[in-house]
């Protein structure tokens, strides 16, 4: 994102003038092919309703404006994986599809797509692959190293000199490379940690701020993924959370479902299915709300256990009573 960014924006100046439209959209807002097909429109001056057109109106008023306009576009879908997995490849093969019915030397369609899911174009069917068919470039997850420098530099922007302990940013570029490298979540971590230190009235960001840091950043991250979780699924949650503060240190699918039903009925909701349940634990999983496992053989064969919660179940069972008003 920064890259493409940081291209646009120097390109847009070298290119002030030239017959060349560079439009970045990100794929977490506009993540059907009506919404970004609306936003194209916004681009070349089509004011239109952001719902209540056809799909149809927009894109042949998208391609008109377009054509007229006599210009090279430079397309940027960040978050491109969002769009695909909501709403297929019908928009990729729109745009690339239009290549073939220009003038090269006069208009052309470049879409440039980023996404932190490697597989995401297997999702795409073979006839939109034929006509996007991109390059691939990979952007390999920062070092340890490579993380302090970044913070270094931010420290250096950002605070005063002397005002931190290099020991502090090695530890936050270590947590954080092991984690998968994600540069943002650093400076995350820098920025709470740097706020504790104010707050304390400390003379130095220490490893103590950064550790007080860790933990509040990680319960920020675990409330905003609780907090937009469907209905089903806070159900699901606090079943299986409420198992684990009545002692059971490993509540099985089960379990959980039998206490998640209680819950529907409360709120008058007709309960999913047990495989949809199932299906939900795994999905917690993967925001990494829980941790579960398989337990093999016993009575009732394999089965599903949560074995962990991302934050202690006494403080998720917080959260969401504050959420559901269980």
């Amino acid at each position: 994102t920064a890259v493409a960014k940081h291209v646009l924006r120097h390109k847009s100046e070298e290119l002030r003038g030239a017959p060349v439209r560079f439009i970045y959209i990100n794929c977490s807002q506009a993540n059907t092919s009506y919404r970004v097909m609306y936003q194209l429109n916004r681009a070349f001056g089509i004011l239109v309703p952001p719902s209540g057109y056809p799909y149809d109106v927009l894109e042949d008023n998208f391609r008109k404006a377009f054509l007229e306009a006599d210009v090279r576009m430079f397309l940027v879908l960040d978050e491109v994986d969002l769009l695909v997995k909501r709403d297929g490849g019908r928009l990729l093969y729109s745009l690339t599809r239009m290549n073939y019915d220009l003038d090269l030397r006069r208009n052309s369609v470049t879409v440039l797509g980023i996404s932190n899911t490697l597989n995401f174009l297997d999702r795409l069917d073979r006839r939109v692959l034929s006509s996007y068919n991109p390059d691939r470039i990979f952007f390999q997850p920062y070092s340890a190293d490579e993380l302090y420098n970044i913070l270094l530099q931010r420290a250096r922007l950002g605070l005063r000199p002397g005002s931190w302990e290099d020991a502090a940013l090695r530890r936050i570029a270590a947590k954080v490379a092991r984690e998968g490298g994600d540069a943002r979540r650093a400076i995350d971590l820098l920025r709470m940690a740097a706020t504790l230190a104010e707050k304390d009235r400390s003379g130095k960001l220490t490893e103590d701020h950064v550790e007080q840091a860790e933990i509040r950043v990680d319960e920020s991250e675990v409330q905003v993924a609780i907090r937009t979780l469907p209905f089903h699924h806070l159900l699901v949650l606090k079943a299986a959370v409420d198992l684990l503060l009545a002692g059971d240190p490993r509540p099985g699918t089960g379990k959980i479902y039998e206490r998640y039903e209680r819950y529907a009925r409360r709120f008058l909701v007709s309960p999913l299915t047990m495989r949809r349940v199932s299906a939900i634990l795994r999905e917690l999983e993967s925001q990494g709300i829980i941790e579960i496992e398989m337990s093999y053989g016993g009575a009732r064969g394999n089965t599903k256990v949560v074995r962990g919660t991302a934050l202690p179940p006494l403080r998720l069972k917080e959260i969401l009573n504050e959420v559901t008003r269980v």
